[in-house]
């Protein structure tokens, strides 16, 4: 038996007309756009990890649309906490969804969103709360080669000293 010699040769349906392989693979065309609203949640972000009682953690992910039409999103949070925020989102928009909630009593704290999940430590220990805030970048339009400011206010919340490293990633 000889085998296929073209990629095309090998699909059960032209790259052209859609997803080529069972949709539970999770491998997509990009130009593809399935029909509908299809929305993907990624980037769970749990900050800080480690607190005292009573401080506020963010936890935060990423809702993108990867469908042809507009269309509604429920995120939910589960674990420890109970939560939930609707959101309202285009063909290839992406919106971060962001909640905030406090445990009263030390002890680890297990939090999921829609299949990511992460957890936090709250301790009776000090704990630095380091925090990256209002970020800046100048110019916000630029040309191949011009120079970009980027900046940060880095504060510490918590009540002890501590350490972050901060990455700066261009895309």
């Amino acid at each position: 038996m000889e085998l296929p010699k073209k990629l095309e040769d090998w699909l059960p349906m032209p790259p052209t007309v859609g997803p080529p392989l069972p949709q539970w693979l999770g491998i997509t065309w990009p130009w593809y756009r399935a029909p509908g609203a299809d929305f993907r949640l990624s980037d769970l972000v749990i900050s800080p990890t480690e607190v005292n009682p009573g401080q506020s953690v963010t936890i935060t992910c990423l809702v993108t649309n990867r469908g042809s039409q507009s269309g509604d999103y429920t995120v939910n949070l589960g674990g420890d906490f109970m939560a939930q925020q609707t959101v309202t989102l285009g063909p290839g928009e992406s919106q971060a969804v962001t909640f905030q909630v406090a445990a009263p009593v030390a002890g680890t704290y297990n939090v999921s969103i829609d299949g990511l999940s992460g957890s936090f430590r709250v301790t009776e220990a000090p704990v630095a709360d380091i925090r990256v805030e209002n970020l800046t970048v100048s110019p916000q339009e630029v040309y191949v080669g011009e120079k970009v400011t980027v900046s940060v206010t880095v504060k510490n919340y918590g009540n002890a000293a501590g350490s972050k490293n901060i990455v700066c990633t261009v895309s």
